[in-house]
């Protein structure tokens, strides 16, 4: 990949030595772990959620009235002040 921009990033020292630490274990330089780490926590496409959303639906969960479940809870928890 060849690099297009360059950037600038402070680091903390303690932070900084770990990681290079880890680019000489890993035989990769800090900047790789850099790119890395923003490829897979900011720039994947989010996980399809319909399986899970459907799975949820599958356990066919009672309906809750919402007023009420907070009236139970702040009732519960006006012991506790």
């Amino acid at each position: 990949m060849a690099a297009t921009r360059r950037t600038q990033l402070l680091m903390n020292p303690d932070e900084f030595k770990q990681l290079r630490a880890l680019a000489r274990r890993r035989k990769t330089s800090v900047a790789e772990l850099i790119r890395c780490a923003v490829r897979e926590s900011y720039l994947q496409a989010p996980a399809d959620r319909k399986p899970l959303v459907e799975a949820i639906l599958d356990l066919r969960l009672p309906k809750i009235d919402w007023k009420k479940a907070k009236k139970e809870i702040e009732a519960a928890h006006a012991g506790l002040s």
